[in-house]
């Protein structure tokens, strides 16, 4: 099943509870449910790579008329991609040992729904880069509150520690539960898609170092009234181990060879590595032959298709 499809089977599911708050259950002596569903909220944790990144730096572009301002799309600007590709690395990669930005140029997630609408607005890229746009307008033509719908963007290429520590982002996630209990007076369903989940799960695990442990249920129940998975990684993803070992495009104008310095520069990346479904059980061999590619600053790699263009690289294997 597709992740377009499964989002379209969820949204309806969360239609269904969202707009038959009409229907307001009152208690009945069998016990029955009760509640108004009309006071229910809508939280959504986007994925992988489905949070704009806008840059928040001067950074000049040789040979390319276009340069990176404060504020400009970077992720995901494709015209500043094709035409400037070096360029437009330095606002996407981090360090791969601290996952700091890079000297030059710096980028951090936008806010709102219009981050997680379209990643490169417009007439041809708009409806290619689309990823919440239409899921929003069927929520407006059902007539969903524009305050019963939230986002909450993050740095997608953060590891969870980090996500924390620079951008206090679960400190802001659980801000984000209890204002939506006050403005609209019930819990809020939670619509996790792809890393999303992985989020949402470690959110959970922070909570209960943050509150009491006996005020943790207590929490849940007045601010979460559902959770929906969409496409989640739970026992990681086998695209990763493609992404980390040769590159996975997923469609961008760049190399094989670009996409895995990009992916492997991203703390998250190991967030979504398949893993076994046995607790304390990795499924990875314990012998494991370590290949290391040194890394070549911030510069484009050709194909790893084309052979011929790749300068021999310098393997270091160790058992």
């Amino acid at each position: 099943m597709s992740v377009q499809l499964k989002m379209r089977i969820c949204f309806v599911v969360v239609i269904f509870v969202l707009l038959l708050g009409a229907l307001r259950q009152t208690a009945a002596a069998d016990g029955k449910m009760t509640g108004d569903y009309s006071k229910l909220s809508g939280i959504i944790i986007p994925g992988f790579a489905s949070t704009q990144l806008r840059a928040w730096s001067f950074l000049d572009c040789p040979y390319s008329p276009l340069d990176f301002n404060p504020l400009d799309l970077v992720w995901l600007d494709t015209t500043k991609l094709l035409s400037a590709v070096n360029c437009w690395l330095k606002c996407v990669l981090l360090d791969p040992y601290n996952q700091t930005d890079h000297p030059e140029c710096k980028s951090r997630p936008d806010s709102g729904l219009s981050a997680i609408t379209e990643l490169d607005p417009g007439y041809i890229t708009g409806p290619l880069s689309s990823v919440w746009k239409d899921w929003i307008k069927w929520c407006i033509e059902f007539g969903i509150e524009p305050n019963a719908i939230i986002a909450v963007p993050y740095d997608w290429r953060l590891s969870p520690s980090k996500l924390e520590e620079r951008d206090l982002y679960f400190h802001k996630l659980k801000l984000t539960f209890e204002t939506a209990l006050k403005l609209r007076g019930g819990p809020s369903i939670v619509f996790a898609h792809s890393l999303g989940n992985n989020v949402f799960r470690y959110f959970l695990e922070w909570l209960k170092l943050e509150i009491a442990p006996k005020h943790y249920i207590q929490w849940l129940d007045e601010h979460i009234h559902a959770y929906f998975a969409v496409a989640s990684p739970f026992l990681g993803a086998t695209e990763t181990v493609k992404a980390a070992l040769s590159g996975a495009t997923f469609g961008l104008p760049v190399s094989e060879g670009t996409a895995r310095l990009m992916f492997n520069s991203f703390g998250s990346s190991l967030w979504m590595m398949p893993f076994s479904n046995i607790l304390n059980y990795s499924g990875w061999p314990t012998n494991i032959v370590n290949i290391e590619f040194p890394i070549r600053g911030c510069d484009a790699y050709p194909s790893v298709t084309d052979q011929e263009a790749i300068a021999p690289t310098k393997e270091v294997i160790s058992q």
